[in-house]
C-alpha cells in the first residue's frame, strides 16, 4: 500500500482568445488550502479519496479555484499507471479549477486577469 500527500493549491485555467488551448496557472509559492495523507493500493482507490478531499476543501473555501496536487510519500511504491494518470488529470485533480476567459475577465466569481 502506498502513501500519498494531497495538497490543495490555488489556481485556475486561462482561455486566451484566438488560442485553441488553455493555460494552467497554479500558485506554488503561497499558502495551500489544505493538506492530507492517504493510503491506497491502486489508482482506482485513489480517485474517490481525492474527490472527498477536494469536496471538503471546496466547502471550506467556496469562492476559491484550486487543484489537488498528488505526490507519493518517500519510500512508497507508486501503483501501476500512477504517473500517466497524474500527468493527464486522470485522478480528477483539476475538478475544482475554474476557467477564466481572458476576453471577459470581469465575470463574477473569477479573479481579475490583466
Amino acid at each position: 500500500m502506498a502513501t500519498f500527500t494531497l495538497t490543495a493549491l490555488p489556481g485556475h485555467h486561462e482561455q486566451t482568445p484566438g488560442r485553441p488551448y488553455e493555460s494552467m496557472v497554479i500558485e506554488l509559492l503561497g499558502s495551500c488550502l489544505g493538506r492530507s495523507r492517504i493510503e491506497a493500493k491502486s489508482i482506482v482507490d485513489i480517485i474517490p479519496l481525492i474527490k472527498t478531499f477536494g469536496d471538503d476543501v471546496a466547502k471550506q473555501h467556496p469562492d476559491v479555484s484550486f487543484m489537488v496536487s498528488v505526490s507519493v510519500v518517500k519510500g512508497s511504491r507508486k501503483p501501476n499507471g500512477f504517473d500517466l494518470a497524474n500527468s493527464r488529470n486522470g485522478l480528477g485533480q483539476e475538478t475544482w479549477m475554474r476557467t477564466i476567459d481572458k476576453a471577459d475577465p470581469s465575470r463574477p466569481g473569477y479573479p481579475a486577469v490583466a
